[in-house]
């Protein structure tokens, strides 16, 4: 009996914590493109030809 108990008890909260987890993830999912903004292309990092030199100085 008490081993019934102790797997009810396990799978009741794994499936609690399995719940929980994706109803946040879909949440989170289905607000993400509104708050991000709308911006052109990412700005491309350019490596100066004057300023490629690692110097402590």
């Amino acid at each position: 009996m008490p081993v019934v108990l102790c797997l009810t008890v396990v799978l009741s909260v794994g499936i609690g914590v399995a719940a929980a987890y994706a109803s946040i993830f879909s949440i989170l999912f289905a607000l993400a493109p509104s708050s991000r903004p709308q911006s052109a292309a990412r700005p491309r990092l350019v490596l100066v030809t004057s300023q490629n030199h690692a110097s402590g100085d």
